[in-house]
């Protein structure tokens, strides 16, 4: 988004074009930078249904994305919350030609409705997802493998998501080869 109009929107494309690096923050910011006919996106936010891997958090700290806006967080592979890329302030410092300042961050922007939104597009990936604490909530305050010892269910669904997992989706939970 820029100046309040939106100037690239995208979703993942890594199983549709059988790339990986086809996250949707990379190809948003490929669009935005055709769209505005720069790389520099420095008067850009980035919004974004889970916080960005670091993959994509190098991408955005290279184009100077200066806002980041993302609705959960990801403990597990975040560039934030796990490894810190968005908020690194060596990179900046060390190769002010090539990176910028750490953007602004706003996490758990609206995390019920991406919630919700995700759930409802698909049910089993998104069980998966939340099953393998892949992303954390604002209002989470129970550690999710206390929170599996005491559902039975949890166990049944754990069993479930690896049968699906094994029989179903590759190594990073997308549909395998067409």
């Amino acid at each position: 988004m820029r100046n309040g109009e939106v100037v690239a929107e995208t979703t993942n494309r890594v199983a549709r074009d059988h790339d990986v690096t086809r996250h949707a923050e990379v190809v948003a910011i490929s669009e935005a930078q055709k769209a505005i006919g720069s790389t520099s996106l420095d008067d850009c936010t980035i919004y974004a249904n889970v916080e960005p891997c670091a993959l994509c958090c190098y991408a955005i700290r290279e184009s100077r994305i200066g806002r980041v806006v993302y609705a959960m967080r990801s403990p597990i592979m975040g560039g934030a919350s796990r490894w810190n890329i968005l908020g690194d302030r060596k990179l900046s410092d060390m190769m002010p030609e090539v990176f910028a300042p750490p953007p602004e961050l706003v996490p758990d922007f609206m995390s019920e409705e991406a919630d919700a939104a995700l759930q409802r597009s698909s049910p089993v990936t998104w069980a998966f997802i939340r099953t393998r604490g892949l992303v954390a909530f604002p209002s989470q305050h129970i550690p999710l493998d206390s929170a599996r010892q005491s559902n039975g269910l949890a166990g049944a669904l754990d069993w479930l998501m690896r049968r699906l997992r094994k029989n179903f989706f590759d190594r990073f939970g997308r549909g395998g080869p067409s």
